[in-house]
């Protein structure tokens, strides 16, 4: 059995739970962290879990073997750098860090400690990317891609009421990019590689925050025969208003369709002749948040076993993380200095 804890008390701690329990049943959650008491009291409660903690070295020098980070971005690498530093596994909501500093920090500590440092990235972890993944051989040659996941965020209500909710504001660390686009930044570098050329723009809210964006990416990925194609990938994001647009693999002989790339849940190809083929089809009955909860305990209780893939999700990771970078620096989105802080 393997016991975690849990940072933050949001709901994405609550599908995370409910990932654990469908599909890691020794994965068991024991203990919660919150800096505020009655949160933390509460959220016990609503779990069934009496041990409390306010204190994050207290944490780290308890029997917990995990710990599972939701709590801002702006705290991500702190509160991750103490617990592994305890010799805790963490795995950490995206976006987890900053800095690709920040992110290789972390992987040294964790491989010095034997423990396991992983964002969560739950569409990375669902069978379906497989699925599509296969797919792209009966597109014929693809030369672009078209990823969109733009939401009307639950919290604009409060923003247009005058308070400031930590997902708008930029001393979090947060904004569209680091919320968002993040998810279609993941998939485009999994399937086509770090991009050799990035473009980037958004609209910048009242607060300081990125709104919106658009970046397009010139992808250069090696064939098998050992050539380079070029694949051009637009990205746009948003959280101030909802589209429902498709995204789009194209091909010569086919389209793939996505209805969403947060976790790939229905999609289709229609071909140059009008013809429509399934391709994946998930059951959103259970949590989508089941594969990475799963994932993080293999490679917790599975070192070995599990040695080539974590090494795959460490690279990849640290090429997002860099990658976003980028996009930042390109599209002038700025956070305060002590968010950067080794």
């Amino acid at each position: 059995m393997i016991k975690f804890a849990t940072v933050g008390a949001g709901w994405i701690v609550d599908s995370f739970l409910k990932g654990a329990k469908e599909n890691a049943p020794d994965f068991v959650h024991s203990a919660v962290y919150s800096f505020s008491d009655a949160e933390g009291q509460a959220f016990g409660a609503k779990h069934g879990i009496t041990r409390i903690y306010n204190d994050l070295d207290a944490l780290g020098e308890s029997d917990i073997d995990a710990v599972y980070i939701a709590n801002p971005n702006a705290f991500h690498y702190p509160t991750a750098k103490t617990l592994l530093e305890h010799g805790k596994n963490v795995i950490c909501e995206k976006t987890s860090v900053i800095t690709s500093a920040q992110l290789k920090k972390l992987y040294e500590i964790a491989d010095e400690k034997g423990v396991i440092f992983m964002e969560a990235m739950k569409g990375l972890y669902l069978p379906e990317i497989h699925q599509l993944t296969e797919a792209f051989s009966k597109l014929g040659e693809i030369h672009m891609a078209k990823f969109d996941f733009c939401r009307y965020s639950s919290k604009m209500p409060a923003l247009k009421a005058g308070e400031f909710p930590n997902i708008f504001n930029p001393a979090m660390a947060a904004g569209g990019l680091m919320d968002m686009g993040i998810y279609l930044v993941y998939p485009a570098l999994y399937w086509f590689g770090v991009p050799n050329k990035i473009q980037a723009d958004v609209s910048m809210m009242s607060t300081g925050a990125d709104a919106c964006g658009t970046v397009l990416f010139n992808c250069a990925p090696r064939e098998e025969n050992g050539a380079f194609k070029n694949i051009q990938v637009t990205i746009s994001y948003g959280k101030t208003s909802t589209s429902k647009h498709d995204n789009l693999i194209m091909g010569d002989l086919g389209v793939l369709h996505i209805d969403t790339m947060e976790c790939f849940d229905n999609s289709y190809i229609e071909y140059v002749d009008g013809t429509r083929e399934v391709i994946t089809k998930r059951d959103t009955s259970f949590s989508n948040m089941g594969g990475e909860a799963l994932q993080f305990y293999k490679f917790i209780t599975d070192k070995e076993g599990t040695k080539e893939r974590y090494e795959q999700s460490k690279k990849l990771t640290t090429e997002v993380i860099a990658t976003m970078e980028k996009i930042r620096e390109q599209a002038g989105i700025v956070f305060p200095e002590h968010v950067y802080n080794l």
